[in-house]
């Protein structure tokens, strides 16, 4: 198994950052990547930036452990390791995001107009 270092992990923040701007920025009125403060929450979800932030580098890690430098895809090329970490992220903040943004289970934009929120829970409230 390979072993993975916090410099192998390091060199992947600007990727996350790059996560966190285009998934979260656009699913929550309330984050703001200017500010320095990572413990703005992030709806109804519980969670935080920087919440979301550490979720992202554990995928990171995940994605460095899964990858296989002798891979070839049927045209028999090979895989670059941030090419594949890349694809790893957008699968994992993408099957995230969706879970955390369900209006439904009252996940993802804070300010949803009450109105509409009440027509559509009914009863359940």
């Amino acid at each position: 198994m390979r072993k993975i270092t916090n410099e192998e992990v390091a060199k992947y923040n600007r990727m996350v950052s790059k996560y966190i701007r285009d998934m979260v920025q656009k699913n929550w009125n309330e984050s703001k990547m200017s500010t320095k403060d990572g413990e703005i929450f992030l709806g109804n979800t519980g969670m935080t930036l920087e919440d979301f932030r550490q979720h992202l580098l554990t995928e990171v890690v995940f994605a460095l452990h899964k990858y296989n430098p002798d891979y070839r895809t049927k045209d028999g090329k090979s895989v670059l390791e941030s090419t594949f970490v890349y694809q790893h992220l957008f699968h994992r903040c993408g099957q995230l995001c969706k879970k955390l943004t369900k209006r439904k289970s009252g996940y993802g934009v804070w300010h949803a107009n009450f109105e509409s929120m009440l027509e559509e829970y009914g009863d359940e409230i």
